[in-house]
């Protein structure tokens, strides 16, 4: 009987066993499912995560490779707007150089010079600060370089050109002086003081009594220039308005020769026509021959080291 109730016992605590083990093992199964199940989403998340890995690299490898086109097109663009800047440049710096061994305009160079260093300082570029720095030094050069007065003295010259038709000529008749004879009386005697020739001369005038306005006695150098008519006075005037025109013209061009030689025409002009003792005409000779002293050419400095510098900048590449 208690051998009956031991299996008895036995029996229900091996069916208890088997219970919990058949109640573990589907719990591990189901655990085992569930792992499965994570594991599953955790291959799919990986996968993902190496998908959108590989996505990201890809667009990674694309923005880099258009950002280095982009900063090879924007260095493409800085050369070329560096170059385009020196083309500029070096063309205003050729035109003051051909100014100043050509014609010596010192204004005209300078502001060509001072327009091509204002060109560079807009770009900033550490290239162009030693040529910039060469350019400085020219620019003050040129600024202490002494200078004409081009404008003035063609002023001058076309004012001078403009009063040629109210210079008196020899060859204008003049008023004659009446003379000093006392009323109902002779003619006063010549005075001594008087050069000879002039006291004889005046003898015959009172001599002549009422006929004597009749003769009027002038002293030329040029007996010519008495007997000019009319459409040669026009000739003449028209011939000294030529040669300060012409010298006008040279000085605008830098011609120190003919500036001077029309202006020695001039002179010779008024010279010989012109009666230079009258007020106006005496004025513009003195003006003229003040300016054929003035001197056109004067010693200007050269920019070759400007020069030198703009095509050294062209020929080095820039970084």
């Amino acid at each position: 009987m208690l051998a009956l109730a031991a299996a008895v016992y036995a029996h229900m605590q091996l069916a208890q066993v088997r219970k919990e083990a058949s109640r573990r093992l589907t719990d591990l199964e189901q655990a085992t499912v569930r792992n499965g199940e994570t594991a599953a989403r955790a291959d799919a998340e990986a996968r993902a995560a190496r998908e959108r890995a590989a996505l990201l690299e890809a667009r990674l490898a694309e923005e880099q490779s258009q950002r280095e086109s982009l900063e090879q097109l924007y260095a493409d663009l800085s050369r070329g707007r560096d170059e385009a800047v020196l083309v500029e440049v070096e063309r205003l710096v050729a035109m003051a150089g051909q100014e100043l061994a050509i014609s010596g305009n010192v204004g005209t160079a300078l502001a060509a010079l001072q327009t091509a260093d204002a060109r560079l300082a807009r770009v900033e570029s550490a290239r162009f600060v030693p040529l910039r720095r060469v350019m400085a030094r020219d620019i003050e050069r040129l600024k202490a370089a002494p200078t004409v007065d081009v404008t003035g003295i063609a002023l001058k010259l076309d004012q001078l050109a403009a009063g040629t038709e109210s210079w008196p000529l020899l060859s204008d008749p003049k008023p004659q002086a009446p003379s000093a004879v006392p009323p109902g009386g002779d003619a006063a005697l010549p005075s001594t003081g008087m050069p000879w020739w002039e006291r004889w001369i005046e003898r015959i005038r009172m001599e002549l009594g009422d006929y004597r306005d009749l003769v009027r006695l002038r002293q030329v150098e040029t007996p010519d220039a008495l007997l000019l008519a009319p459409q040669q006075q026009q000739l003449v005037r028209l011939q000294i308005r030529l040669r300060l025109l012409n010298a006008r013209q040279a000085v605008l061009s830098r011609n120190d020769r003919l500036f001077r030689a029309d202006l020695l025409e001039a002179q010779a002009l008024l010279a010989r026509y012109v009666d230079v003792r009258q007020p106006a005409a005496a004025a513009a000779a003195g003006l003229i021959k003040q300016l054929s002293a003035t001197p056109l050419s004067v010693d200007v400095p050269q920019i070759n080291d400007s020069i030198a510098a703009v095509r050294a900048a062209r020929t080095t590449p820039g970084r």
